[in-house]
């Protein structure tokens, strides 16, 4: 549905670069990445706000890199909600169907079912002065729906509400993503966020696009050192891989050998950069009965207990220069009960470490 080939746009010293991205029809894709990274403009160029210097615009196979904004088809969710302050709620959602003139008439009916559909028929009649963040959201949303877009672009949609709030519009985005299959580009830095709507995800830094696959794709096998920092690894180091049998051995800081898939390694004795997510590291007031092959399985000492309510962060001095982060579920802590000073055992299966490059 959009395919972006060789992208360039700059902005003073700043510019996407040879950006290249395929979104399938149907497909709720987000753009991760910090703040200036370029998500928004990027968002603006698919929306025809930013003249691009050169590549090309696909969307439904038509090249609409020269198109004006009201000739793509696109409804448009800016960060802002740039709502019209003197135009109800109801004014706001019919504005864009209202530019269209009386051709679309037989399309107003659709705004009652939509405002009911977004729980704003409370609020209708309301400016957005007296409305609720979240309501003002839903205002935004509603009236980027109204025209029927054969894509939707969500730039930042939740990221001035609370949590409670921001979750609950997530699921109400996804639900009618999934009920109207519209093709959907959402831009966000948030992991959680993503996390609750994405079919797939792409990074992007410095204006260059860095991966682009499934959440757990990126989260768990980052293609580079840049994207593994962004996602929050968790654990992350340097080591020399060598070979042994089927198993790559990967020497660490502070003499810690781990065991990864023997294709991960890459050149033997090359310098690589480890990563072990703090979901897949296992903890234990004992030692394992029964060791899985690869697995490393060692001893060290908590240095820290972080409780976050459903999970509990526990940092392990793992030798004398390496630090392990693991995450615990709410149970799975409370069966052990682990304290700073305690001595446990630490567990990380092959298929948990993943090799870089670079």
């Amino acid at each position: 549905m959009i395919r972006i080939e060789g992208l360039h746009f700059a902005v003073g010293s700043f510019a996407l670069r040879d950006v290249c991205l395929h979104i399938a029809p149907g497909e709720y894709f987000v753009l991760l990445g910090p703040t200036g990274s370029g998500k928004t403009l990027l968002a603006e160029c698919i929306c025809g706000l930013n003249r691009i210097e050169s590549g090309r615009i696909d969307i439904g196979g038509e090249d609409v890199t020269r198109w004006e904004p009201r000739r793509r088809g696109i409804g448009y969710l800016p960060q802002d909600y740039a709502l019209f302050p003197h135009k109800t709620v109801r004014e706001n959602i019919r504005f864009g169907l209202a530019r269209r003139g009386a051709a679309q008439a037989s399309l107003w009916k659709g705004i009652d079912d939509l405002i009911d559909d977004l729980g704003l028929a409370r609020v209708a009649d309301r400016y957005p002065r007296g409305l609720s963040g979240g309501e003002q959201q839903r205002v935004a949303l509603a009236r980027a729906l109204a025209i029927g877009p054969r894509v939707l672009v969500l730039d930042e949609p939740v990221s001035a509400l609370d949590e409670q709030t921001r979750d609950a519009l997530c699921r109400l985005l996804n639900s009618l993503q999934r009920t109207s299959r519209t093709t959907t580009f959402h831009v966000c830095h948030n992991f959680a966020e993503m996390m609750s709507v994405a079919s797939r995800v792409g990074v992007i830094q410095e204006g260059r696009i860095l991966q682009v696959g499934t959440p757990q794709e990126v989260l768990q096998r980052p293609k580079s050192l840049a994207v593994a920092r962004f996602v929050q690894a968790g654990n992350l180091f340097s080591a020399r891989a060598r070979t042994d049998g089927q198993f790559a051995l990967l020497s660490c800081p502070g003499d810690v050998v781990l065991r990864a898939p023997q294709a991960a390694s890459g050149d033997a004795a090359a310098e690589v950069f480890v990563m072990v997510r703090p979901e897949n590291v296992g903890l234990a007031s004992a030692p394992p009965e029964r060791v899985p092959p690869g697995t490393t399985v060692c001893e060290g000492l908590v240095s820290e207990v972080v409780d976050l309510g459903p999970i509990v962060r526990v940092t392990v001095a793992w030798g004398p220069e390496l630090e392990l982060l693991a995450t615990l579920g709410r149970r799975e802590y409370d069966s052990d009960g682990f304290g700073v000073g305690q001595r446990v055992y630490i567990s990380v299966a092959p298929q948990a470490v993943h090799v870089m490059s670079e």
